[in-house]
């Protein structure tokens, strides 16, 4: 049963690479795809400002608070790629923060009510469809020294988000490690969700290397 599930999944992940190819090799989607992330970016970068006060951090710092923003401009690098079978570590770490930051960004709708939920849930759904969207192309990915950057810089960000802002932030996310549920809550589960991320990018290439060959 376990060879017939990867087998189907295998064939799922072949005919999406297909249909993905034929559709972004359409110039009109692609410039569609790079105006809306280029604008949902700034929109992001701008609310980071405003509202988070990321200006208030040192400027060393700006690059790794806001998350989602720099997720989705991140996928612009991935859409220009001619071949985008050449910057795959660089595609999975696109891939993983994508997928980090949408979830991450469900769990802070589920637990605070003070963001404008429909707004946010389905800009984040567009971002993770995004991230799903490089998975197919990861059928090359090898585990070597430039993955191995990928997964420290990964989780260095995890504990810079947990664990290393909060002498900076405004005081009502300093409290955040002060409810001991939720905070662990929120680390497990994002820690837990970046190494399953990982996991799942470097299995992609043994499985298309294993029924490849199957293929008329």
């Amino acid at each position: 049963m376990c060879t017939r599930m990867t087998a189907t999944l295998y064939q799922a992940f072949s005919s999406l690479r297909k249909h993905e190819i034929q559709i972004l090799s359409k110039k009109w989607v692609l410039y569609l795809l790079i105006m809306g992330n280029l604008i949902g970016a700034l929109i992001g970068f701008q609310y980071y400002v405003d509202v988070i006060g990321i200006t208030d951090f040192p400027p060393y710092l700006w690059i790794l608070i806001p998350d989602c923003p720099m997720a989705v401009f991140l996928l612009l690098g991935f859409y220009l790629q001619g071949n985008k079978q050449r910057f795959l570590n660089y595609n999975l770490f696109v891939f993983i923060h994508g997928i980090r930051g949408a979830i991450f960004t469900y769990l802070i709708v589920a637990n605070f009510d003070s963001l404008d939920i429909e707004i946010v849930i389905i800009g984040h759904t567009i971002l993770l469809l995004q991230a799903l969207i490089i998975l197919p192309f990861l059928k090359d990915l090898r585990f070597n020294k430039g993955t191995i950057i990928v997964i420290l810089i990964t989780f260095f960000n995890d504990f810079m988000d947990f664990f290393g802002f909060f002498s900076l932030t405004p005081p009502t996310l300093a409290q955040l490690p002060t409810i001991q549920p939720m905070f662990t809550f929120f680390l497990l589960t994002i820690v837990g969700l970046d190494l399953l991320m990982i996991l799942i990018g470097l299995s992609i290439r043994p499985l298309f290397e294993r029924f490849s060959t199957q293929d008329p």
